[in-house]
């Protein structure tokens, strides 16, 4: 498995390397790209857990998807009775679900039209939305929660594009979170949106939803304390 490196925070966060969509606005800047077995990472986060104590991990990237020994690590680090959480732009996840043991998976969709989608990523979103399709079509075989993530970005993707998320999910009534974007060292030409527009986002989501959450609610992930590569 190709490790960017891990970062501590008030969990653990396992940064794999590499990602198949060029993001116009990614903010991800890997310290490193090393391969380590299973074995070894696993080894690490013990390590890491003896000294801090902390028994969630998030496994991010990057793109983790697109390490093949995944499922395999998945499998040990749940065997150790950790509380596991996946990231993923859901590009290759649907091929994979039946092999994974995670608690959590949030698929980062980055939009409803397609043309937006490639012009944000380089990519098609179709087997994203095939995913979150199969997903919500079979929630109730799987046992993980599921959350569909959106940033939301100004005359990019904007409030039109976050009700026709809203209106596709509503299919499954998936949990959502809209995050307001924020420039940070990319080359999207695009303003952060001020709270009103990101509150005007949730309430139109609402809508169509039972469950939305927005970057004004909570914040996910907090400074990271320390890195160990």
């Amino acid at each position: 498995m190709l490790i960017s490196h891990i970062s501590l925070s008030d969990k653990i966060t396992l940064l794999t390397y590499g990602c198949n969509f060029k993001c116009k606005y990614c903010f991800f800047k890997p310290l490193s790209c090393k391969k380590y077995s299973v074995d070894e990472i696993l080894n690490k986060i013990l390590e890491v857990n003896e000294n801090y104590k902390l028994d969630k991990i998030l496994i991010a990237g990057g793109e983790p998807t697109l390490q093949n020994d995944l499922s395999e690590l998945t499998k040990l680090l749940k065997d150790e009775g950790f509380y596991l959480m996946l990231s993923t732009n859901g590009y290759y996840l649907k091929d994979m679900l039946d092999k994974l043991e995670v608690d959590e998976i949030h698929i980062d969709l980055k939009a409803y039209d397609e043309n937006k989608h490639i012009y944000l990523t380089s990519c098609s979103n179709k087997k994203v939305l095939d995913c979150i399709s199969y997903i919500g079509k079979y929630r109730d075989e799987f046992n993980f929660k599921v959350e569909i993530d959106t940033v939301l970005i100004p005359n990019i993707v904007d409030l039109d594009e976050i009700e026709k998320i809203a209106k596709f999910l509503s299919n499954w009534d998936l949990p959502y979170r809209i995050t307001g974007y924020v420039k940070y060292n990319n080359n999207l030409n695009a303003e952060k949106p001020d709270e009103d527009k990101i509150l005007k986002a949730k309430e139109i989501a609402l809508k169509y939803l039972s469950n939305v959450s927005c970057s004004l609610d909570f914040k996910r992930h907090k400074k990271s304390k320390k890195v160990i590569i």
